[in-house]
């Protein structure tokens, strides 16, 4: 009966913070200071001007939306925030606040009611989103198997951006510190791994922006991860600069041979998600580029949404996985890397002829 009077006594607590506002009060102690988030203070390598500001920029975006998302009355106030900021640095806020959304609601942690609460209202964003619930599972020390809790019951492709989200947190913040400390990734089992190493070359694109020979050296050391760490340093690239797309080709062209089919991967994921976040101005950026490049970036994807459809209509345990493989071969026989036209047909047939052949020779 005591135990019982005293879970009662506890909800009543609660509902009557809720109510009275005041945890908004004390979820302010979590707020993260935008003067700790800076390219000086973090020790990134980034030199540029122009870059120095951009990174910076989009650390207070990122840090406001998480901010938001424990102070603001609403979810529907804190998306009202990140609408009012610039379109460039919007997605950064909304990844803060999927970032925020376990700590708003006390813990209280449900995947149905985070997907509709925040996914189905805005999914221009949905991909930051699972990318920010992630992240928040690495701020908070999850253990991987509470990280498989905190995945289970999400959209069965989507769901794999959470160990993306995570792979970053522990390759921006403690890989620094600890290169180590990246083992703990290789406990993911199957394709959660792959994907938890994307966010590890995400990461390597913010802490060496402007040392690519130390970005090159630093993805080599990962092993057999190395490739798939470079299908987010590609993702990083065309998502950081969508306006300036000749900086991620510059990129791309200093990747290792083998590495190149992911990061051409990476960068039409991360163009695909700045065409769903703002289709308008994605159009706009792309009009500042050359014919040949912005026929190869809209036909990718194209071929993209094509594939996660086909794949999803598969019900294949491997979507996500599958969906990935098969935008990267698709991309290789049709798309001049990095992104600088579609290969003629005449071209491709030629090709597939002689690897028809060759086939024929082998056998």
């Amino acid at each position: 009966m005591q135990q019982t009077l005293v879970v009662v006594g506890l909800s009543m607590a609660v509902v009557a913070l809720a109510i009275s506002g005041v945890w908004r009060r004390i979820l302010r102690l979590f707020w993260i200071s935008p003067r700790r988030m800076t390219v000086g203070r973090l020790g990134l390598a980034v030199s540029d001007a122009a870059n120095v500001d951009r990174v910076n920029s989009i650390l207070v975006h990122f840090v406001g939306g998480f901010n938001q998302m424990l102070t603001q009355p609403t979810v529907d106030a804190c998306r009202r925030y990140c609408d009012r900021l610039p379109v460039l640095f919007q997605p950064f806020a909304h990844e803060g606040v999927a970032m925020g959304y376990t700590l708003r609601h006390l813990f209280r942690y449900d995947a149905g009611r985070f997907e509709e609460s925040l996914v189905k209202v805005r999914p221009d964003f949905r991909y930051l989103y699972y990318v920010g619930l992630g992240f928040w599972s690495g701020m908070r020390g999850h253990a991987l198997r509470r990280l498989h809790r905190v995945t289970a019951g999400l959209d069965p492709m989507y769901r794999y951006l959470c160990y993306d989200g995570y792979g970053f947190k522990h390759a921006f913040f403690d890989y620094p510190g600890d290169p180590s400390r990246l083992r703990r990734l290789d406990g993911l089992s199957g394709y959660e791994r792959n994907a938890a190493y994307h966010g590890v070359g995400r990461a390597m694109f913010f802490l060496f922006m402007d040392r690519p020979d130390l970005m090159i050296d630093h993805v080599a050391s990962l092993g057999d991860m190395a490739e798939e760490a470079a299908a987010g340093i590609g993702l990083a690239a065309v998502f950081v600069n969508p306006d300036r797309l000749q900086l991620a080709r510059e990129l791309a062209r200093a990747m290792p041979a083998r590495w190149r089919p992911h990061f051409h991967l990476g960068m039409c994921f991360g163009l695909k998600a700045r065409s769903i976040n703002n289709l308008d101005q994605f159009e706009t950026d792309m009009a500042e580029v050359d014919e040949p490049i912005r026929d190869a970036v809209f036909a990718s994807i194209r071929e993209c949404d094509r594939v996660e459809l086909l794949v999803r209509s598969e019900d294949r345990d491997d979507g996500y996985r599958e969906w990935r493989q098969r935008v990267t071969a698709w991309m290789t026989g049709h798309i001049v890397y990095p992104l600088s036209e579609v290969v003629p047909a005449a071209d491709r047939a030629h090709a597939e002829t002689e690897d028809a052949m060759a086939w024929g020779a082998r056998r």
